[in-house]
């Protein structure tokens, strides 16, 4: 009986951390969504009025800090006390949130954003490692659903960032004293806390982050014990995994076209589809809630198919698909595409990161921790470089640079799969 009572805390305290790192991803998904959205609002004049090469510093301002922390948490995950470590970086993640809702310049927001990757950073670098220590059976399954709680926020953002800059005449105003860092007044006698609009969905956002804190403090800390630290020696024995290599490079590649779809799916239905900017946010917002179907089905069905024979189905359809709604859909058929397009490739990232965790378990936090970056680097490098070509070329060429990365992932995954399993059609025996 004491071992019952013991079994069922456990199972208890396991269901109260998984929904706890759900909640947390879904409100990080919110977040990084509602920033495609926003772009076309700032760069009107009477906002920051910045120009698209500008705004495609968003991205890597939202990765700069991100890529530093959950690189380090992951190396020595296995040494942190892991509740502690998660609420230090909720904190963090909340305290740069509110300050980007309060930021008087481009800049500034820029700066605060980089604080809040920090912190998300921290959390990253441990929730999905969690997982896979209290579900070892299941990876491809937990991490799909991992994934479709981060969907179903991101299907969120541009929605709630749409309803916010409705919203404009709501202002919630705070009367307080100067507060300056060198020039710049972040906050001034009279100034707004926010002015309606934008500003009001990263308040929510903070609200968010206080609550998942609350709740948090009221659990035990998970036990990681398991994982091995990251080290020089660490790294030699992972680089000679086929899996694991394979991971890294198809994670480079896929993330490349999510990052540049969902900075710029706004700004191609604006120029390319005439749409209205607020239809131009649904069209991202079709994208992002098709994660949501996408990953439930990956997540239903990724046990009953070999993780890397999947990644390499998905990515045979996303070619046709793709250039089908990018350069000859028009009209409604582009929202069907876009709709199409997101279902497919919902399922690469989780499932390429159970593929090389399925292969070396003992380092899930390191492996989470280097595919997170590699791919938090793309989404942030890809990006800038879209909107550099976009003035160039425009944006419907622009588009061939990641739909050509997406056309590499089938081949890296497919070549980890060979030197596992021996042959060609030992890797694609079903």
């Amino acid at each position: 009986m004491p071992d019952t009572r013991e079994s069922t805390g456990r199972d208890a305290s396991d269901r109260r951390w998984t929904v706890a790192i759900l909640a947390f991803v879904a409100l990080s998904g919110l977040g990084m969504q509602m920033r495609g959205a926003l772009i076309p609002e700032l760069q009107k004049a009477g906002q920051f009025g910045i120009g698209e090469g500008v705004a495609g510093l968003i991205a890597p301002a939202g990765t700069l800090g991100y890529v530093v922390t959950v690189l380090v948490v992951g190396a020595i995950a296995g040494r942190l006390a892991a509740r502690r470590t998660i609420l230090v970086g909720l904190a963090v993640s909340a305290v740069g949130v509110l300050g980007m809702g309060l930021a008087p310049g481009f800049g500034v927001f820029l700066g605060l954003l980089v604080v809040r990757g920090l912190g998300t950073g921290v959390v990253r670098g441990l929730d999905r490692p969690i997982l896979s220590h209290l579900y070892p059976e299941a990876r491809g399954r937990v991490f799909n659903l991992y994934d479709l709680a981060w969907a179903i926020g991101s299907a969120l953002g541009p929605v709630v960032m749409s309803v916010a800059i409705g919203l404009q005449g709501a202002a919630i105003v705070y009367r307080g004293a100067s507060i300056s860092v060198g020039p710049v007044d972040v906050l001034t006698a009279g100034q707004s806390l926010l002015s309606g609009g934008w500003r009001l969905a990263y308040l929510g956002m903070f609200v968010g982050f206080v609550v998942l804190i609350l709740g948090i403090t009221r659990l035990d800390s998970p036990s990681i014990d398991q994982e091995r630290a990251l080290d020089w020696d660490a790294v030699r024995e992972l680089a000679r995994v086929p899996a694991v290599v394979a991971t890294v490079l198809a994670l480079a590649f896929h993330t490349g076209l999510e990052g540049a779809l969902f900075i710029w799916l706004p700004t191609f239905g604006i120029q390319v589809s005439d749409l209205g900017q607020a239809q131009a946010n649904v069209l991202l917002s079709v994208f992002t809630v098709a994660y949501v179907p996408g990953r439930a089905f990956y997540t239903i069905t990724s046990e009953r198919f070999g993780y890397g024979r999947l990644v390499v189905a998905i990515e045979l359809l996303v070619l046709p698909v793709f250039v089908g709604t990018f350069f000859f859909a028009e009209g409604w058929a582009v929202f069907a595409g876009v709709a199409l397009l997101g279902a497919l490739v919902s399922g690469v990232f989780p499932t390429v990161v159970a593929f090389g965790t399925e292969a070396a378990p003992e380092y899930s936090a390191p492996i989470n921790a280097v595919s997170l970056a590699t791919g938090s680097i793309m989404l942030a490098v890809v990006p800038v470089l879209i909107g550099v070509l976009i003035g160039q070329v425009g944006i419907r060429a622009a588009l061939l640079v990641p739909l050509a990365m997406s056309l590499a992932v089938a081949p890296v995954v497919l070549a980890g799969l060979v030197a596992r399993d021996g042959s060609l059609r030992a890797a694609l025996a079903a």
